[in-house]
């Protein structure tokens, strides 16, 4: 056996251009087993991570990134590639790995991770560019790989598929990873940690989820043995990256870490003098009060729910099986503990009617309607998987509309679309499952939720109350009313509708509005050009006049306060600036005035009592803020 140079390739999910900054940079658990793994065997490993060097600008994020991806892979000649693979970032390894095949096709090529797990077969038929697939946890089968490559017989590596003289070939067998203590520690410097400096560090607490959910392949793909490292293994590796790295705080990576409720008492104990702060994923029916009044002295500050769907029917229909009288408590234990918790929801599912729909948005409006809760509630769109009891049913019935939703790459390349398109199986993600209701029915809820969750807690509560309560009520009349395509809502909309509704005195129509304008690109009317006399003002200034003082507003909604006798004011902006200015309603009439008179003095005697001969003293102010400009 020789030593492989191996490069190890991290998913790389194609934001949009103007969302660059959003890319997470945290270390790729699954990649730095795999790379402790094959060195442990003797193999030289490294790790390429695109998110970083994209994040950075060394790698310019346009139609050329696959082309410059793959020269880089090749300058470090590498005698073999692995990418790991997920639906939603499958474009950008085609890309490179056509790009890899042209340059290097001596290369294998080798996929792993759950979206080859599941489609191992169809991509390697589809797909020339890649060799090998290694199905399922590969600890045990990476190295064992590693060492038949050379010869490229690999009738003895359990658990892969591969491209054979013959055609595609296939070992059975899919080895799991029973002990995770067993596992070599993470060598977290393949990554650029130094430049990193991440406040928050995942830790792989365990593995397997022994539910079986209709939407989710966590069980299939860890074949729903359900695993949890031993606590003085998972503490000893917090103490080491805390030494090392000196985060605030840790994820422990587990889909459903509560499971087994004697393991995360023995975690509790064991981490309690370690002070460690850390945040788990959890079910709400695998907690209680003792329990969670444990995590929280041990260090727990943080727990996500997937709460997936407010309906009771839908609970038993997606195989959930939450029963939903525990939602409300378990939040509410957790706002005691001062565990912040996040609430996620999907919508989307075929077998879902309008009142199930309903009810799931009234449950995710009762928690925004608490301003003060330290929860988080989320709602998704159901894309389809390959490895679930859903796909196997209706995998075959697939549709595209070409919606894609933030968690897809993007279509960076003209031929992306058709590429989509053309392979459903592949690229399951963009497409979506018929149901009882319309897809654009899922896409506007989804589209008016995001955007109702950017005005925050206490306005997005007050504007539930105003509808009695019912965030479903309010979704369903916004998109009634929308003038434009109710799966494409705006600000201005929102801000209409509620102007409508609600009329122009009362201060939550000011507040909606002021989200407006601050949210809103320059108008087709702005302010603009020379006027006459000493000043001008500056291009593509705008103002929103008349409004209550909406720092007020909200911070009286903040702390439950009425809302009787706040002033009125006025705001202007300029569009790179994203913060109003607050002015008094004069100035705001005057600098409207400024567009149509003849000059400064001729504006300020039109607002002013009399015959007016000096600047008044706000001038300056405003010139300070650039507001005004000398002309």
């Amino acid at each position: 056996m020789s030593a492989v140079r191996l490069t190890l390739v991290d998913n790389f999910l194609l934001p949009a251009e103007n969302e660059l900054h959003l890319l997470d940079v945290h270390p790729h658990l699954g990649l730095l087993s795999l790379a402790a793994a094959a060195g442990a065997d003797g193999h030289d490993v490294t790790i390429y991570d695109p998110k970083w060097r994209v994040r950075t600008g060394q790698l310019p994020y346009d139609q050329t990134i696959y082309a410059q991806v793959a020269d880089e892979l090749l300058a470090d000649d590498p005698e073999a590639i692995g990418f790991t693979t997920l639906g939603c970032s499958f474009l950008f390894t085609v890309g490179v790995g056509r790009e890899l095949e042209r340059r290097a096709p001596e290369i294998p090529i080798l996929l792993g991770g759950p979206h080859a797990t599941m489609l191992a077969r169809p991509i390697l038929e589809t797909y020339s560019p890649f060799d090998i697939v290694v199905r399922h946890e590969a600890e045990q089968t990476l190295p064992l790989l590693l060492d038949h490559l050379d010869g490229r017989e690999f009738g003895d590596v359990p658990g892969i598929t591969w491209r054979a003289a013959s055609g595609i070939a296939e070992t059975a067998g899919a080895p799991r990873i029973d002990d995770l203590d067993s596992l070599p520690l993470l060598s977290y410097d393949l990554y650029p940690m130094d430049q990193l400096d991440l406040p928050l560090m995942r830790v792989e607490a365990g593995r397997g989820c022994p539910f079986a959910c209709t939407f989710c392949s966590t069980a299939t793909f860890f074949q729903r043995r359900y695993r949890l490292k031993s606590p003085q293994r998972l503490v000893s590796e917090m103490d080491a990256i805390r030494d090392r790295y000196a985060p605030s705080e840790f994820k422990l990576d587990h889909d459903l870490f509560t499971v087994n409720r004697r393991k995360v008492q023995e975690f509790c104990q064991a981490v309690a003098d370690h002070g460690h702060q850390w945040r788990v994923s959890a079910r709400v029916d695998c907690v209680d009060e003792d329990l969670l009044e444990q995590m929280a002295a041990a260090g727990c500050v943080g727990l996500y729910f997937g709460v997936e769907t407010g309906s009771q029917r839908m609970q038993k229909i997606a195989a959930k099986r939450l029963h939903l009288d525990l939602v409300e408590p378990t939040l509410d234990i957790c706002e005691r503990l001062g565990i912040e918790a996040t609430a996620s929801f999907i919508t989307g599912y075929p077998e879902e009617e309008a009142t199930d729909q309903d009810a799931t948005l009234d449950m995710l409006g009762d928690m925004f309607g608490r301003p003060r809760r330290a929860c988080l509630p989320q709602l998704h769109i159901l894309t389809p998987e390959p490895g679930t009891p859903l796909w196997d049913e209706l995998g075959d019935a697939l549709q595209f509309d070409g919606y894609a939703t933030p968690f897809n790459s993007w279509l960076l390349r003209p031929t992306d679309r058709d590429e989509v398109r053309a392979q459903p199986e592949i690229f399951a993600s963009y497409h979506f499952y018929p149901g009882q209701l319309t897809r654009q029915t899922h896409i506007a809820v989804i589209e008016w939720v995001d955007l109702l969750r950017t005005l925050g807690h206490p306005t997005l509560a007050a504007l539930i109350a105003s509808h009695g309560g019912s965030l479903a009520t309010l979704v369903r009349q916004l998109i009634a009313a929308a003038s434009c395509d109710p799966a494409r809502p705006r600000a201005a909309d929102l801000a209409e509708y509620v102007r409508r509704t609600l009329g122009d005195q009362n201060p939550l129509t000011s507040v909606v509005r002021y989200h407006a304008f601050c949210l809103t690109a320059p108008s087709d009317d702005p302010f603009q050009g020379l006027v006459g006399g000493r000043y001008r003002i500056p291009e593509g200034l705008q103002s929103l006049a008349n409004v209550h003082d909406c720092t007020e507003v909200l911070a009286r909604l903040e702390s439950g306060a009425d809302l009787d006798g706040i002033a009125r004011v006025s705001y202007l902006r300029l569009p790179d600036q994203p913060t109003p200015l607050l002015v008094d309603p004069a100035v705001a009439d005057l600098m409207n005035l400024l567009r149509t008179c003849d000059g400064f003095e001729a504006a300020t005697l039109l607002v002013g009592s009399g015959n007016v001969t000096t600047e008044p003293e706000w001038v300056d102010d405003l010139v300070a803020a650039g507001l005004l400009v000398t002309a």
